[in-house]
């Protein structure tokens, strides 16, 4: 059964990646949010996604662990995704229930190591098992 949750996971999560790598490239457009960029720095030991290199979406919104490794990244102006290692799941799930409120994001679901979220422009998912983390915010339709 584990290893049947692992497959599932492993496949979601490269679809997340495949469908936003699908995406055209040909757009110039940033897509921006409706809610402002954030003024305040990030607390110490973060970082936002557009601080680790996204410059799309709303990666100005999104904190990460400053220390985390990211082993896959998809950035295209309607998807921005992170995938990481298991070691980090915990430290990101935390830190991104902590700090989404806050920069304007609702939480709509959590549990099981995963987190929906959204606002009036994007929708937001971070999952996670023992093997791989993957977190994507792509343009609401």
């Amino acid at each position: 059964m584990h290893r049947n949750r692992r497959i599932g996971l492993a496949i979601v999560m490269a679809s997340a990646v495949l469908f936003g790598g699908c995406a055209a490239r040909s757009q110039t457009s940033q897509v921006s949010s409706s809610i402002p960029a954030p003024t305040r720095p990030a607390p110490s030991g973060t970082a936002t996604m557009a601080a680790l290199g996204w410059r799309n979406g709303p990666a100005d919104r999104v904190l990460l662990p400053s220390d985390t490794a990211i082993d896959r990244r998809v950035d295209q102006v309607n998807v921005i995704t992170a995938v990481g290692r298991p070691a980090s799941a915990a430290a990101v799930l935390t830190l991104l229930n902590e700090t989404l409120p806050s920069y304007g994001w609702a939480i709509t679901a959590s549990g099981g190591g995963s987190l929906v979220f959204g606002d009036a422009l994007y929708d937001g998912a971070f999952t996670s098992d023992d093997s791989v983390w993957a977190l994507t915010i792509r343009v609401r339709k």
